[in-house]
């Protein structure tokens, strides 16, 4: 189970993003966004950003004059990572090292999602037992709600249908799932409503 995200930034990579903060005043307090999407021949891209402030679920790390943020269903996949920043003569950019990634494709851009470890796995099911008996409220109103994400007792779900109206509503059933998990899985921390 992660207890902590790990996202490791190099000297060169900070200070280029602390350089990319710096030149325009309408980027003063933004933050970094890392993110893996899916896409590549692999699986999975990474993302970077500039962005304005942390949003709803997201987990944030630290860093020396700025936060990384990660959405909740990428955690798991860039946990680990170490980001560093290289210039040649021909190209210069951001390039990730994840430990955990498997799969890369043979160009380099993209790779395939690491796999839960055991007691991932084990919440993981846990979680999807109790949803179980979750999922019928909703249907019975059109909606329903899937499991995006497990990683260190933070549940990422996607709602749909009916369910997916005003904000309010998604963060009034984002509430009640997450106090009839808590209820059933003592592990699960929190619930986040997946992007």
């Amino acid at each position: 189970m992660i207890s902590k995200l790990q996202v490791v930034l190099t000297e060169r990579a900070g200070d280029q993003v602390r350089a990319l903060l710096a030149r325009d005043d309408a980027t003063v307090g933004y933050g970094l966004r890392v993110g893996a999407q899916p896409g590549g021949c692999s699986g999975y891209t990474y993302s970077l950003a500039l962005a304005p402030a942390a949003a709803k679920g997201d987990v944030i790390v630290g860093q020396d004059g700025f936060d990384v943020l990660v959405d909740s269903a990428s955690a798991s996949i860039v946990h680990g990572v170490r980001i560093d920043y290289v210039e040649s003569l021909t190209s210069s950019g951001f390039v990730f090292s994840n430990p955990n990634a498997s799969d890369p494709c043979s160009c380099g851009s993209s790779f395939s999602a690491p796999k839960p470890n055991g007691n991932e796995d084990a919440l993981w099911q846990q979680v999807e037992d109790a949803m179980a008996l979750i999922r019928p409220f909703l249907q019975r109103d059109g909606g329903d709600v899937s499991v995006v994400d497990v990683t260190g007792g933070v549940v990422s779900v996607r709602l749909t249908g009916a369910c997916g109206g005003c904000s309010s509503a998604l963060d009034t059933l984002a509430g009640v799932i997450e106090r009839q998990l808590k209820e059933s899985v003592p592990a699960v921390e929190r619930v986040v409503l997946a992007p």
